[in-house]
């Protein structure tokens, strides 16, 4: 329909997919949908790879059975991970999965093996059009429904257009699937057998490699940022660091005991750290002078804590009320509680550097 794109674009378009898929292999975490979804994308990477090698050799038809093939493998991943977004049992994934698979491979084989039909507009033709088409897109089409009505759900529910983003991907993905479908009806009806569109890869056709290359890497960057620390737990724990340290060195018993909270992970050791620092502030709260809790404005709260750490490290005796007891919070309690630390943690510096001012003076 379109003409045949540059091999430098096609050849880049390809390499994108493999590069993100291998790494997808060996960096996103195995989680069922995430496996999925590398299963697909390397079926694809494998398919076009061994297309444009066949091609290279001469054997145009034989290229696109391959491509046809290897699509309909991925297909049928895809589908699993349909299933698991409306709501699958993820407990049975691997014995539907593979139930998929053995689908595909003999839908797959029944639509490749007879080979381009002889005669165009015979019966013949029209038997392996409709196969081929049935074999590839009613799967496909199935699964893009319950990805769309599944993206739209999530879309409204996210409030951030950069959290918006992978699922307007993933659209754009589902609305190319069900005009892949037409186009390979309306070929028929104009002779051509089903997979000429793959023959010959368009500009079209290289721009949907890439971004399908791209919505799969958006777990990758995550990680990718996560491990780097350059996410926003990341952000969080650097601008935790100085608080924490300060304050787990005034008040040393709260520091959990090894393995309590330990997880290599981000998340984890955010955690242990907000445990960490609202344990200090419950023990250093009877070293603040009367109306100098957590109630006065955070500038002035800092450094009446710089001062209460000081004095409590000094060894000087509590002047006000016992701590309290941590309460149970909920998850909207847990969100304000990390805000009002890390506006603790942005003061701290300077409370900091006051109180160790005022000592200096009182030594001099």
């Amino acid at each position: 329909m379109t003409a045949p794109a540059p091999m430098p674009v096609v050849i880049a378009a390809i390499a994108a997919l493999c590069a993100v898929t291998l790494a997808r292999w060996l960096l996103v975490d195995a989680t069922l949908t995430a496996r999925l979804v590398t299963r697909a994308a390397a079926w694809v990477s494998v398919g076009a790879v061994m297309q444009h090698c066949v091609l290279a050799a001469g054997h145009e038809a034989a290229a696109v059975q391959l491509y046809l093939f290897c699509s309909v493998l991925s297909v049928a991943n895809i589908y699993g991970v349909a299933k698991l977004f409306v709501g699958a049992d993820p407990a049975g994934t691997h014995d539907r999965q593979r139930r998929y698979d053995i689908m595909a491979v003999v839908g797959g084989l029944t639509a490749v093996l007879p080979g381009p039909a002889e005669g165009v507009g015979g019966a013949d033709f029209w038997v392996s059009t409709v196969v081929s088409w049935a074999v590839f897109n009613i799967p496909l089409l199935v699964a893009g429904v319950h990805i769309a009505r599944a993206c739209v759900r999530d879309i409204r529910a996210e409030a951030s257009l950069l959290t918006r983003v992978p699922y307007l991907g993933l659209l754009m993905l589902t609305t190319g699937w069900f005009v892949g479908a037409a186009l390979m009806m309306v070929q028929a009806f104009d002779g051509k057998p089903p997979g000429a569109l793959s023959a010959r890869w368009s500009v079209v056709s290289s721009l949907f490699c890439v971004l399908v290359a791209l919505i799969i890497a958006v777990p990758l960057a995550h990680m990718i940022a996560a491990r780097t620390g350059l996410d926003r737990t990341g952000r969080h724990l650097r601008r935790l660091a100085l608080l924490w340290r300060d304050l787990t060195t005034a008040v040393p018993e709260v520091v959990l005991p090894a393995g309590v909270g330990r997880g290599r992970d981000p998340e984890s050791r955010l955690y242990r750290m907000r445990v960490e620092i609202t344990d200090a502030l419950l023990q250093l709260r009877p070293h603040l002078s009367v109306g100098d809790g957590p109630e006065s404005s955070v500038e002035t709260y800092a450094t009446q804590l710089a001062l209460a750490a000081r004095a409590r490290a000094e060894g000087h005796p509590p002047v006000g009320a016992q701590p309290s007891h941590r309460r149970q919070m909920s998850a909207r309690d847990k969100t304000s509680e990390l805000g009002h630390l890390l506006d603790l943690a942005r003061h701290w510096p300077k409370a900091r550097a006051s109180v160790s001012g005022r000592a200096r003076v009182s030594r001099q």
